[in-house]
């Protein structure tokens, strides 16, 4: 199992990477810090066996979560 602060990481990393529909990021540095930040190393923890990085920001994206990290 890799360590929950690396794995925190990539959701980050995922997070700052993603575009919206005319490629602009959709989240500034700032917002998207506060966002990888929802949830606790606990709560990583338990879902790292099931979720990747990648699915985890997705999760985070889809809940529409950044409206209140700008």
């Amino acid at each position: 199992m890799e360590d929950v602060n690396e794995y925190r990481q990539k959701i980050l990393d995922v997070l700052l990477s993603a575009k919206d529909d005319a490629g602009n990021p959709r989240l500034s540095e700032e917002a998207a810090a506060r966002l990888s930040k929802e949830f606790t190393d606990q709560e990583l923890r338990d879902g790292m066996e099931f979720n990747s990085p990648e699915e985890v920001a997705e999760m985070l994206l889809d809940a529409g979560l950044e409206k209140h990290a700008h």
